[in-house]
């Protein structure tokens, strides 16, 4: 069993909301709803990297959440940490139903 103790940070976890239509019809930009706060260890990897999106260079690095166990999130969910927005790439269960490790990857 994890260490509570040390899930001392709070984070927003976001869904996708539906996606909607402008006046025109067309997919309007995609947007997040808030799903809740929870405490979190945060385990930051050494490991950056850098991607060439759109023409520009962009740092992504790793980032782990360890938190309590909820059963609706989802890798298409992001988290803000601090005002940084971490993108879920995988939910991984601890145990049985212990606790939740939130891979993202957080861009800046």
């Amino acid at each position: 069993m994890s260490n509570i103790g040390k899930r001392n940070r709070q984070i927003q976890l976001q869904a996708p909301a539906p996606v909607a239509q402008n006046g025109y019809g067309e997919p309007a930009p995609a947007s997040f709803s808030d799903q809740g706060t929870e405490f979190a260890q945060v385990i930051y990897s050494s490991a950056g990297q850098e991607l060439v999106q759109a023409a520009q260079q962009t740092a992504v690095q790793p980032v782990q959440f360890v938190m309590r166990y909820r059963a609706d999130v989802r890798p298409t969910w992001q988290v803000d940490f601090g005002g940084t927005i971490h993108l879920i790439t995988a939910v991984t269960e601890i145990g049985r139903r212990q606790g939740l490790t939130l891979t993202t990857q957080r861009r800046g």
